[in-house]
């Protein structure tokens, strides 16, 4: 009985619906589960950085239960599925087969708990159509070793069309005309305003900041006034960019600025910024 209530538990906590990851202010979390309890749905407020990404639960408990897992490192007992909800959520994607580490077919497909992967040959396939069961499965392709030479980062896709440079601000950005700034990059609309923004980075910091958030390159995890969960209710608009609040005295803060810059100023500010939005 016991036996078959941890199998259970685990074809629960893979059974996601697959969702990919949008460039929002947001992870979309539509369908995702959390990895511990596979009953429950996963929540943005309750998260744990993890490769890179993010890594969410349905409760506080759940985060500090994982938590405490990887401090095992190679013991840990949840890495497989943190890995398989990374790429479940469209943070990571796939980069070559999970078996051997050669580039993929794409004839050669299996799906693994809600999620398509590719692999090199009918033999790396065969090996995952042979094992016995879900997590027999998903330790093949999402455990550590395999997930390292199978997937990666996904990089955010930027519509630089719907960019104005941070200081022509009329302009359209312009490809290849950007600066590395924050594990992401700044676009401008010419050489000139590059040079200019590489001569005094830190006079344009809080409209990159804005920019890096309004290019999907950031999201937000946080209330940027209060550094508490956001309510979904409690939104404004700053410079084209919806952000969301702890409260309704959040809100009139930001809504009770002076001007659209000021808002600028108050969300996206370096401090403001560090504790609300992340890569």
């Amino acid at each position: 009985m016991n036996a078959y209530r941890i199998s259970c538990c685990w074809l629960l906590a893979l059974a996601f619906t697959v969702v990919t990851s949008s460039v929002s202010n947001a992870q979309d979390l539509t369908g995702v589960k959390c990895i511990l309890n596979g009953k429950k749905a996963a929540k943005a407020s309750a998260s744990v950085d993890y490769q890179g990404g993010k890594v969410y639960f349905c409760c506080g408990n759940c985060v500090k239960a994982f938590t405490a897992d990887m401090k095992l490192k190679d013991k840990a007992k949840y890495t497989t599925k943190a890995n398989h909800q990374l790429v479940v959520t469209g943070q990571f994607t796939q980069k070559g087969c999970p078996i051997s580490g050669s580039a993929v077919d794409a004839s050669k497909v299996a799906e693994i708990g809600g999620t398509e992967v590719a692999f090199c040959c009918g033999n790396c396939l065969g090996k995952v159509n042979k094992a016995e069961g879900l997590e027999a499965k998903a330790a093949l392709v999402f455990s550590k070793a395999a997930f390292a030479k199978g997937f990666e980062k996904k990089k955010a896709e930027v519509d630089l069309e719907s960019l104005n440079c941070i200081i022509m601000k009329k302009r359209k950005v312009v490809e290849g005309k950007s600066v590395d700034y924050k594990d992401g990059k700044v676009y401008f609309c010419c050489g000139r305003c590059v040079k200019k923004y590489s001569g005094a980075p830190a006079k344009f910091e809080t409209l990159a900041n804005h920019q890096l958030v309004a290019s999907g390159q950031y999201q937000q995890i946080g209330c940027p006034i209060s550094g508490g969960d956001v309510d979904e209710d409690q939104a404004v608009v700053v410079g084209g960019v919806t952000v969301k609040l702890c409260c309704d005295k959040c809100k009139a803060k930001v809504e009770g600025a002076a001007s659209e810059e000021a808002k600028i100023d108050l969300v996206f500010g370096e401090k403001r910024f560090a504790k609300a939005f992340s890569k």
